[in-house]
This record gives C-alpha cells, structure tokens and sequence, in this order.
C-alpha cells in the first residue's frame, strides 16, 4: 500500500525529511563481461547424466564405449 507524501500526518513528515538515503545505481542488464565471465564459470554439466550412469553402474561404463567402437568398426560395411 504506497501513499503520497501529503497523505502522512505533519510529525512523520519531519520526521522522515531529516534523513537523507543515498540509493546506489543498481544495474537492470548485466554487462556483458559479467555475463560471459558467468557462462565461463558455470559448473559443468556430467557427461554420464545423459547415459543415466550412477556410479555403481560399472557395467554400463565398460559396455557403452564397447558398443559404441563396435558400431563405427561395423558402420563401413553398413555403409557398402
């Protein structure tokens, strides 16, 4: 609920001139510096989140890269 300075009774008016605020300009857009320095520093994303591997999934850790050089041995004669 905002009210105008004339709707505040005449003591807390005086009251309230004695003091003076200094706000500090605050920014709306970040500056691109700081934008890039944030992109640089964020945390990486883990690679095995996309295989869905926890780290007791051994099996999975040894058995996608054997799958995977499989299929690129196998892709030159898929390719014939």
């Amino acid at each position: 609920m905002s009210k105008s300075k004339s709707e505040f009774p005449d003591e807390l008016k005086n009251k309230l001139d004695e003091f003076q605020v200094r706000a500090p300009d605050i920014p709306l857009k970040r500056s691109r510096w700081e934008r890039l320095a944030n992109w640089i520093h964020a945390p990486a994303k883990n690679p095995l989140d996309v295989l869905r591997v926890k780290g007791d999934s051994i099996i999975k850790v040894v058995l996608y890269p054997s799958v995977l050089i499989f299929l690129i041995c196998l892709a030159p004669s898929l390719l014939i």
